[in-house]
């Protein structure tokens, strides 16, 4: 994406009326005035202390330009308004898709024990993906199928948005539904999502490419937990 330059003075969040009564928003506001998302909606959320946290990272950004990727609260609250809300059937449908053919199904042997105890906890849970050591397209079960539906059509538009980073960033549903369900922590979720690129660095030495897409997955991932925590006060 192209840089922007911060032509506001000062940051501040509005409290206002949600319309038909629907209770009270927040909206970070620029100069006093609400943030406009690329589809024309207003930047506003029903919890106060994500509206806060959205109007803290436009307050730290530096005089002079900037990249849109230094606004990940921002990024993921304006997905969830203008990509998810108005049909939450559409990612849900693209989320069942990435966990049909699931990361983690291809499984080379690099992640190790973190994700030998997230498919001990899935298997808790009756969700049993099938994996390969191959190549070749795996072609899951009824039951894994069933369960993954069921539960992605559980999640609302806060969470979906979360997931969507999550998936983008490791390529992988099961561990955003461990990570959403306490059955991985931050820690363990970025070891299995960085595996082969941690591996690559063992056996290659270090290379500024890898660690740069270490570091970028883990941020990713820290800022859908983070967006997440906070849209649920």
């Amino acid at each position: 994406m192209s840089a922007k330059r911060r032509f506001w003075k000062s940051v501040s969040v509005i409290e206002q009326q949600a319309e038909h009564g629907l209770g009270t928003v927040y909206m970070p506001a620029l100069d006093g005035r609400p943030i406009r998302l690329p589809k024309g909606s207003t930047l506003a959320v029903a919890q106060r202390p994500l509206a806060e946290a959205i109007a803290a990272e436009w307050g730290r950004i530096e005089e002079g330009t900037f990249q849109p990727e230094s606004l990940p609260l921002t990024r993921i609250t304006g997905t969830m308004i203008e990509r998810i809300r108005p049909d939450m059937s559409v990612p849900r449908s693209a989320l069942l898709s990435f966990g049909l053919d699931d990361a983690l199904c291809y499984d080379g042997g690099t992640g190790g024990e973190s994700l030998q105890r997230l498919m001990a906890w899935l298997a808790e849970r009756q969700i049993r993906p099938v994996v390969t050591t191959g190549l070749m397209p795996v072609t899951q079960a009824p039951d894994y199928v069933n369960a993954l539906e069921l539960w992605l059509a559980e999640r609302n538009e806060a969470e979906l948005a979360a997931l969507g980073v999550i998936v983008q960033a490791g390529g992988s549903v099961l561990v955003g539904l461990a990570l959403l369900e306490g059955g991985l922590t931050l820690e363990q979720a970025v070891s299995i999502i960085t595996a082969d690129e941690r591996k690559q660095e063992a056996v290659w030495g270090g290379d500024k490419e890898l660690t740069a897409t270490i570091h970028t997955r883990q941020n990713d991932l820290q800022d859908a937990v983070t967006f997440l925590a906070l849209s649920q006060q």
